[in-house]
């Protein structure tokens, strides 16, 4: 909602001012024509970009290109560009509501943002120095913006954003959860510490730090499961979009990173925040403000609306739109037809590798400590990762050890402040993090073993100073520091609610798992809705809770950082290791050093069936089904795999999102622990959903497809089997097999039974899907009428805010 009317007010006479997406209030007014006409005039080739990546021979692409496809099209002249929104001279102050629960308390949940369009699309590098600005001023822990109004008592969470995907890119500064009375004062503050840094000097320190962890990141190329080429483009189109001469200005990112370096201690970050932010005319002020109940009465609204048009149309147009609302129907449940099976050209199963990729790992150690090394090429960098055995800690405990990794390295040592700490991490390393991991025994449910990592990644030379970080982290932190705790705690619970409403198909499936799984249990108590309401309950009596939070926490570092519950992975070239090898003794001896905490006693974890509904401010569900084939007395086969691929793709997505409207679905079958689940995603349905869920089996025994589409969905289950990898990818794959248990030879197996499935072994899962659906385990998250409204379908509805 802020970035929505942050467009409609900084741009009200361009396109940015309106939602590309469609705006649900005034979707209901589109008309068929509207729609076509439209279409007809924008998505052309004429108005396209084409863009080309990888290992091809481009002349001969663009021929075929040109042959099959454009020489099939006229030119034509469309009217596309962009209009420029005037400045406006002076600061705009506009309030608007955003919808909570009817039943919520709306004190404390206003927004503030102060967002000015700023920057120019044509400067990549300008573009790059405002975003560091935004990092080093407001994002980064201790930035001086954000530090001013957490001490004026401004907020729980401060972020800043840049966006430059537009032809008038927009910087803006966010305070969530305030008072609307503190308007003034956000916005006084704010600017007054603004013109400090400009008249006092941003610290050089903070800015080199920044630039070298981008930097870092960039060389390190790392876009996880994203395809690099698909990045690269969007990066292009940031420019080409809007000057066709202009498509190649942000490829040359080592040039930029090396003249921003240049640039400190020149003036010309401080310029910046004065010629670009300080004098802006074309900013804008905004209010959010909570309104209970206001999208049920947007929803009440619409169905009037609804029910005035339908009472005005005459019997025979009733019958038209029934009519045309069945056609529509049959033509999305219409299979398709063998022309359109076969217009795109697929691979054979034969172009398939046979043999699986051979997981990587040799056992040695370092010193006397278990480790794990793996030949691969990392490009100079070293992976570090030091796992300390936790499966000894109370219950109770869980939710602290989760909110332990916001905290490391987030708090003063004896030699740094926190600030300082955040500059030293990113100029010597690519980042350390503290947080839980948790490996699952392969092929047998709830056997697992969890760990805490502390992990880092670093330039050979440069690991020994990263070692040097951790253990002053680990030894040093001031955990007592009651105010800076109650800082992190407050953005860590704000990022718990912005996860709840922006990915809320995760926590409804990770929530329905722990139903039935201790592993998953474990993670739900670690970092699930159990720790945030837990959390939340700490944050609600801060002042009487404060000296428990840090006596937990400490307790939790002396207990868990133990020199006898160490185990490394490591891999990297030959310097990186031999610095972690000379550092590692030093390290064990200060750990080893300090007295071990008893946490109390161990607290077995029971799965409970809860099947929760979660009513919150949210116009759509996340629904999320569960159950467990080895508990239903059935085996994993890879032919399941395939089988979750045809499902997300033929069924579920023709089901739940052409048919049903929501924006998106999908299933798992997972082969460790036997676990199936089918989720969706800003899904406007309950039931009829679930209903979609429970007739899966039926859809799994009916399958009659011919060789080609079997084939089809086994390319399609490959592409996520055998996509390209990363370094720490490869690292992660070998070392997640290590720590599980699945050997080369389950996972050829697997890959054997993929690539020999028949329509027949998608049909033999039926039996095994209908009876883990059929243990009923279910958790939704969303509107809180429409929860109600399908109480039959939960045991317990909760109010989560």
């Amino acid at each position: 909602v802020i970035y929505d009317e942050i467009q409609h007010a900084l741009f009200p006479d361009v396109t940015y001012g309106v939602e590309s997406g469609g705006d649900p209030d005034v979707i209901p007014k589109l008309t068929y024509e509207n729609y076509l006409d439209f279409h007809r005039r924008y998505y052309h080739p004429s108005n396209s970009y084409i863009y080309l990546y990888g290992d091809v021979d481009v002349e001969e692409r663009l021929e075929w290109m040109d042959r099959e496809y454009l020489s099939a099209f006229d030119v034509l002249d469309i009217d596309s560009h962009i209009d420029v929104q005037k400045p406006f001279g002076t600061m705009k102050e506009i309030t608007c509501p955003y919808s909570i629960a009817a039943g919520d308390d709306p004190k404390g949940k206003s927004y503030f943002a102060l967002a000015e369009q700023c920057g120019n699309y044509l400067d990549p590098e300008e573009g790059m120095a405002l975003e560091i600005l935004c990092e080093v001023l407001v994002d980064a822990p201790g930035a001086p913006v954000k530090q001013a109004l957490l001490d004026a008592g401004i907020g729980q969470d401060i972020s800043a954003f840049y966006e430059s995907d537009i032809m008038q890119p927009i910087l803006g500064i966010i305070a969530k959860n305030v008072n609307p009375e503190d308007r003034d004062r956000f916005k006084s503050i704010v600017i007054d510490t603004l013109k400090k840094q400009v008249e006092e000097g941003i610290s050089e320190k903070s800015l080199l730090a920044t630039i070298n962890i981008r930097e870092f990141k960039y060389r390190e190329a790392d876009y996880g499961s994203s395809p690099k080429g698909l990045l690269y483009l969007f990066d292009m189109l940031r420019s080409w979009l809007y000057d066709d001469k202009s498509a190649f200005t942000r490829m040359d990112g080592n040039r930029m990173f090396a003249s921003l370096k240049a640039k400190l201690g020149t003036g010309y970050y401080e310029n910046l925040i004065k010629d670009k932010i300080l004098k802006n005319d074309h900013a804008l002020l905004l209010t959010l403000e909570p309104d209970c109940g206001l999208l049920d009465r947007k929803n009440e609204a619409l169905k009037k609306q609804l029910a005035e048009y339908k009472s005005s149309l005459s019997a025979e147009e009733v019958e038209k739109i029934v009519a045309e609302t069945k056609a529509l129907r049959d033509y999305q449940s219409a299979e398709p037809t063998d022309e359109e099976l076969t217009c795109v050209p697929v691979l054979e199963r034969s172009d398939i590798a046979r043999d699986a990729n051979p997981y990587v790992y040799e056992e040695i150690k370092i010193g006397n400590v278990p480790a794990l090394t793996h030949d691969i090429n990392t490009n100079g960098i070293s992976y570090v990762r030091m796992f300390f055995d936790v499966k000894n800690l109370p219950r109770e405990m869980l939710p602290y050890l989760g909110f332990l990794g916001a905290v490391l390295g987030k708090v003063d040592t004896a030699t740094h402040t926190y600030r300082d700490l955040t500059d030293e991490i990113r100029i010597h390393t690519g980042g350390i993090g503290f947080g839980n991991d948790t490996y699952a025994k392969y092929g047998v449910k709830d056997e697992f073993r969890p760990f805490y990592q502390i992990r880092f990644s670093a330039i050979g030379r440069e690991v020994r100073t990263a070692m040097e970080l951790v253990t002053e982290i680990v030894t040093t932190s001031k955990l007592g520091d009651s105010k800076r705790l109650k800082e992190i705690l407050g953005e860590y619970l704000s990022d718990k609610q912005m996860r709840y409403q922006m990915s809320g198909h995760a926590v409804s499936i990770a929530r329905a798992r722990s139903y039935m799984s201790k592993s998953a249990l474990y993670a739900e108590e670690l970092a699930g809705i159990s720790q945030y309401e837990t959390l939340k309950a700490v944050m609600a009596d801060f002042d009487g809770n404060k000296d428990a939070l840090s006596a937990k926490l400490s307790a939790l570092v002396s207990a868990l950082f133990r020199p006898e519950n160490l185990f490394v992975d490591i891999t990297g070239d030959d310097a990186g290791k031999t610095a972690f090898a000379e550092v590692l003794p030093g390290f064990l001896e200060k750990i080893g050093a300090v007295p071990a905490a008893d946490l109390g006693p161990v607290t077995p974890l029971i799965p409970e069936m809860k099947n929760e509904g979660f009513m919150m401010a949210l116009g759509v569900q996340y629904l999320a089904r569960c159950g467990n084939i080895f508990d239903a007395g059935y085996k994993y086969n890879g032919a399941m795999r395939v089988l979750s691929n045809m499902m997300n793709v033929d069924y579920l997505y023709a089901n739940i999102r052409i048919k049903g409207g929501a924006y998106g679905c999908g299933s798992m079958i997972l082969g460790d622990s036997g676990d199936v689940g089918f989720w969706s995603y800003r899904d406007p349905n309950l039931k009829e959903t679930l209903d979609v869920y429970l007739g899966a089996p039926d859809f799994i025994s009916g399958i009659d497809i011919d060789e080609s589409e079997v084939t089809r969905s086994i390319i399609g289950t490959f592409s996520d089997l055998d996509s390209p990898l990363s370094a720490s990818q490869k690292i992660s794959r070998s070392l997640n097999a290590y720590m599980t248990g699945k050997t080369f030879a389950d996972l050829q197996k697997e890959r054997n039974e993929v690539l020999n499935c028949t329509a027949a072994d998608l049909r033999a899962c039926a039996d095994a899907i209908r009876a883990a659906l059929a243990q009923g385990y279910t958790c939704a998250l969303g509107n809180e009428q429409k929860i109600r409204d399908n109480k039959d379908i939960f045991g317990n509805l909760v109010s989560l805010s």
